[in-house]
């Protein structure tokens, strides 16, 4: 089985987790396709919201990669090795950059590797062109319990609702976090834990979580699960002030047993 990993960055922190944790569920070979381009909002509004202070570093850096960009077209990425390019190497897969992971780039390699399941690590929103490619599909690990919990916080939505935080495996569709689900698994909230503590608790679950589905995947066919679109709610980014009452209502949150992959 041919399995690729798209990476949202050349040495992305998160690409390499699930890579590794992949390869300890005993799957190897995994091919790695990494964007190298990040594209976001251009206003001026929107920029100084984002960045603050910090805007002429970020005004300085894009004009320095304006610069170095069309050097990237005789050699992508292949100016320097990337810890996760080595990593990749060493387990016996491909890695490759490409400048937009929607791009006919992107697709002519993974039609050329004949690619059986795409694993999304950090990506973009992925178009239908390329979500077509894989025979199997495409996997994404959701901080969230769907199809209840769709979109942006919602591991902070669902405490805010005193719900249990989860995490989810699903395949990824044109919608947004609407394609069929495959497993849960519920993230233990313990005595004095912070937002934060429980966001870094569900990253390392969903990682384990994701690399389990992709050893079932390749043991025999996965679950799927239909999502109905009455079924789960959108959310958006939360607001401070949402936040602060979301911090307090953390404590009424106790662990509940997981929901496991075997």
């Amino acid at each position: 089985m041919t399995i690729v990993v798209l990476a949202g960055h050349p040495d992305s922190p998160y690409a390499r987790r699930a890579l590794r944790a992949i390869n300890a569920s005993g799957v190897r070979g995994v091919h790695v396709v990494a964007a190298t381009w990040k594209r976001g909002a251009r206003d001026l509004t929107g920029l100084v919201r984002k960045h603050g202070l910090r805007l002429p570093w970020v005004g300085a850096k894009w004009v320095t990669r304006a610069m170095v960009r069309p050097l990237t077209g005789i050699a992508p990425w292949r100016m320097r090795m990337t810890t996760l390019a080595a990593e990749v190497a060493a387990q016996g897969g491909r890695f490759v950059a490409v400048d937009d992971a929607n791009d006919e780039s992107c697709r002519d390699i993974l039609r050329r590797w004949n690619v059986d399941l795409l694993v999304l690590a950090g990506a973009p929103i992925m178009r239908e062109p390329v979500l077509a490619v894989p025979r199997i599909g495409t996997l994404n690990a959701h901080q969230g319990a769907l199809p209840r919990f769709r979109g942006m916080n919602v591991i902070e939505w669902a405490v805010f609702e005193r719900s249990a935080p989860s995490v989810t495996v699903h395949f990824v569709d044109a919608g947004i976090d609407t394609g069929d689900v495959v497993a849960s698994e519920v993230i233990d909230v313990r005595p004095g834990d912070t937002l934060e503590a429980v966001r870094a608790r569900a990253i390392e679950r969903q990682v384990d979580l994701l690399a389990r589905t992709v050893r079932s995947a390749c043991s025999g066919t996965l679950p799927r699960i239909r999502q109905l679109a009455t079924d789960g709610r959108q959310y958006y980014v939360m607001h401070q002030r949402i936040r602060a009452i979301t911090d307090r209502r953390l404590s009424e949150i106790r662990a509940r047993r997981p929901v496991r992959v075997h």
